[in-house]
């Protein structure tokens, strides 16, 4: 398998994915920014992709959001995400009653299934 590699396509996975982590682990850009030693405005830039990141700083930021750069860098392997983890990835995103009622509902096609 041959990978087009290219600092726009990083640029544009690392954001999405860090962006994704930091509202799953409920932190601020503020408490981020902090907690993994950088500045707000460079988080911005990164979380933008307008901006790349070194090695050190991305691995300050794994270690702010209890993650790791495999985790971050997972989609630049891939093409498309499987649907479970989309749907894993999506519902982490939702309130606690937001995910009762998404719980609900797959209980009541779980239970209904083939009518």
């Amino acid at each position: 398998m041959q990978l087009n590699i290219n600092d726009e396509k990083i640029r544009n996975v690392l954001s999405k994915n860090i962006k994704f982590s930091r509202l799953s682990s409920e932190l601020t850009q503020d408490a981020l920014a902090e907690d993994a030693n950088i500045s707000l405005s460079f988080l911005k830039d990164v979380e933008s992709a307008k901006s790349g990141t070194s090695l050190l700083n991305l691995i300050n930021i794994c270690k702010a959001l209890n993650t790791t750069p495999n985790q971050l860098l997972k989609d630049f392997f891939k093409d498309s995400l499987d649907k479970s983890e989309h749907i894993e990835q999506q519902i982490n995103l939702l309130t606690d009653y937001q995910k009762d009622a998404v719980l609900t509902l797959i209980q009541y096609f779980i239970t209904h299934e083939g009518n």
